[in-house]
């Protein structure tokens, strides 16, 4: 599973490599980013003249399903199994036609030790960003929930943006740290994932061929010290090794 992210480098630095044509993701620095904040998602979506433009957007981490009708639903939602997202009513709809990449500089995971859980932070290794496939969601919102979205980036425009990462067993060394693990892409396959023209049974067969090939060892990780473990401290020393 992937419970917490790290957002200390600027997503909008890919702006180049992944030719993105718009981007209204403003970034602000975090090192301890939970389920219900706000990440960024790359996708390929058709302008209002039906062309496709690559964009940078916010998202609530966590799914909320057009049908929803609580939005803490999608605290629920934050991981959907790869495996099973195509058939599960709470993803289906989303992996067939609105797949995204969340662009994120680390994660963390906790593994139980003998005096606790000990948090360990994963990386890109050869790069400053870990791409990660999921998948994102439109919600029209009420009077109600505008009210409690507040100043949310990710509802600026009246309609809740909402995202899941998407998970598969974990492969190498990062079976030692937890059992589950996102599906993490290269850059080069970013365009394949959120292409949306691809159906869901092209994305099913791109996942199947994606976990065979995995090198896991494009993945650094160490341990870190376990004040990460309380959402409400935040900064850089929580990315220090210990």
């Amino acid at each position: 599973m992937c419970g917490r992210i790290n957002m200390a480098l600027d997503p909008s630095d890919l702006i180049d490599e992944l030719g993105i044509d718009h981007s209204s993701y403003e970034h602000r620095e975090r090192y301890n980013v939970p389920p219900g904040g706000t990440v960024p998602i790359i996708v390929d979506r058709p302008d209002s003249d039906g062309l496709v433009q690559r964009r940078l957007e916010p998202a609530r981490w966590g799914l909320v399903p057009g049908w929803a009708k609580d939005l803490k639903i999608g605290y629920r939602a934050f991981n959907a199994r790869s495996e099973s997202a195509r058939s599960k009513p709470m993803f289906r709809s989303a992996f067939a036609r609105q797949r995204a990449v969340v662009p994120v500089h680390a994660y963390y995971e906790w593994v139980e030790g003998p005096q606790g859980k000990q948090p360990w932070m994963m990386h890109a290794v050869g790069h400053d960003h870990l791409f990660m496939a999921g998948l994102f969601e439109f919600k029209k919102l009420n009077e109600e929930w505008s009210r409690d979205v507040g100043m949310d980036a990710a509802a600026s425009s009246g309609w809740l943006v909402s995202a899941t990462i998407l998970t598969q067993q974990a492969q190498g060394h990062l079976a030692e740290v937890h059992a589950r693990m996102p599906v993490m892409l290269s850059g080069e396959q970013v365009g394949e994932w959120i292409d949306p023209t691809a159906d869901a049974g092209a994305a099913d067969e791109f996942l199947s061929l994606h976990s065979a090939s995995f090198d896991p060892r494009t993945i650094g990780r160490y341990a870190v010290g376990t004040a990460v473990g309380n959402v409400r401290n935040e900064g850089p020393e929580l990315a220090q090794p210990v």
